[in-house]
């Protein structure tokens, strides 16, 4: 009869155990949809900075384009 007690705590803690892990699972999933929103909303946020950096550098290669054009006239 020991030996069966044994086994039956044995499979109990397992089950706890089990049980745990999912719950951990469950929650770490929860984690990694949220990180991945995230991470597309920096994601978006980058598309952003680089299309405005762009554009920023687009316009000094204008301005310098036009002072080279009127240094040239001058």
């Amino acid at each position: 009869m020991d030996l069966l007690d044994k086994l039956e705590a044995k499979i109990i803690l397992a089950l706890e155990t089990i049980e745990l892990l999912n719950m951990e699972n469950d929650e770490l999933k929860q984690e990694v949809e949220g990180l991945k929103v995230k991470n597309s909303s920096l994601a978006d946020q980058k598309v952003n900075w680089e299309s405005k950096v762009n554009g920023m550098l687009s316009q000094f290669e204008t301005q310098v384009a036009e002072l080279q054009k009127q240094t040239e006239q001058a």
